[in-house]
């Protein structure tokens, strides 16, 4: 199968994108070369296990590229950047007044899942916010293979939510951050009681509908829920669609799709992360620092194996890209390839 990659046009950009449209400035030689270079790069597969990438600049395409195999309707798993995706669903839950603060206890809108506790266990005062910013402060942390709560043992569990919400509490809630994706198996049913709908048609209606976004392909868990934690099926160009949503603060076709306070607050820093520089918002990283003496900001989502939006606001750089490198540390390249390559360019 022929990769795709589209062509540069007159020293500028490709194909106009349905995103709130900019002025088009020409990006500087330097950092049209490095597209060019990267764009061939994951054509001619280079970087091994990285599938694809597509990158624009203000509503304008840059590149699309596919590495052999691979092409424009290939639907991915994008593993825990479902997790970002799930932030923007909750925003919607926020905006239309059903889930009135994140401060609320999950143990108040979810009552069943909690029924087993003593009125008085620590778990109950579990919120919103302590899932969305993996405070929740149970044993479980995903990047810890000996954990209790390990969202590997969760998978083999008939009822995910059960499982997460029988472990311990290992740390103060709220104080401290640990990978959990159980956490966001319960915002999943959150979103389904509160607006009433299966997430896959919630999203349908508030997310993916109005972006054109069509076909995306939801996982169940064993007891009918829907997997808002991760193993979402989406193409390259719909991850690069939610990445120009995020740049354009929520705004589609002239019509506000997510709040734009919400997307501020999610992809603001919410907590420090243990030993990494990067900070978490709400189910989003943020990451950045001074280049060439510019201010700038990495904000993205993460999939494991190459999965990733990036978003540098102060660029209007909106990159995605799509890999099968799974636990694999090769599934940064991406990173590199932003951080270390694209974003100099543009700043020279």
């Amino acid at each position: 199968m022929k990769p795709v990659v589209m062509s540069f046009v007159a020293g500028v950009f490709g194909t106009l994108l349905c995103a709130p449209t900019s002025a088009i400035t020409p990006i500087p030689e330097v950092a049209e070369t490095v597209m060019k270079d990267i764009a061939r790069e994951l054509q001619e597969g280079e970087h091994k296990g990285i599938t694809g990438g597509m990158v624009s600049i203000g509503a304008q395409t840059v590149f699309e590229a596919y590495a052999s195999g691979y092409n424009a309707e290939r639907k991915h798993d994008i593993r825990s950047a479902t997790k970002s995706i799930t932030a923007l669903l909750v925003g919607d839950l926020v905006a239309d007044g059903k889930l009135k603060s994140v401060k609320t206890r999950l143990s108040k809108l979810l009552p069943d899942e909690f029924a087993h506790m003593e009125k008085k266990d620590p778990r109950r005062d579990i919120t919103i916010e302590d899932a969305l910013t993996m405070r929740t402060g149970l044993a479980c942390h995903d990047w810890v293979p000996a954990s209790l709560g390990h969202e590997d043992k969760m998978y083999k569990t008939r009822d995910w939510a059960a499982f997460l919400l029988s472990q311990p509490m290992a740390y103060e809630r709220g104080e401290h951050f640990s990978y959990c994706t159980g956490g966001v198996v319960l915002l999943g049913r959150v979103i389904e009681k509160l607006s009433g709908k299966p997430v896959p048609e919630f999203a349908e209606e508030r997310l993916f509908g109005p972006l054109g976004i069509s076909g995306a392909r939801w996982e169940k868990t064993p007891k009918g829920h829907t997997d808002t934690g991760g193993h979402l099926r989406l193409t390259l160009r719909d991850l690069h669609t939610l990445g120009l949503l995020v740049q354009a603060g929520g705004v589609w076709n002239g019509e506000q799709i997510i709040d734009p306070k919400w997307l501020r607050e999610a992809t603001s820093e919410q907590t420090s992360v243990y030993e990494r520089r990067e900070r978490y918002g709400y189910l989003w990283w943020r990451d950045g620092g001074e280049v060439k003496g510019k201010d700038v900001t990495l904000l993205y989502a993460h999939g494991n194996g190459g999965n990733f939006i990036f978003i540098v606001p102060e660029l209007e750089l909106v990159a995605a890209f799509t890999g099968k490198n799974y636990g694999k540390n090769t599934q940064f390249i991406p990173n590199q390839l932003v951080a270390r390559r694209m974003i100099p360019a543009l700043i020279n």
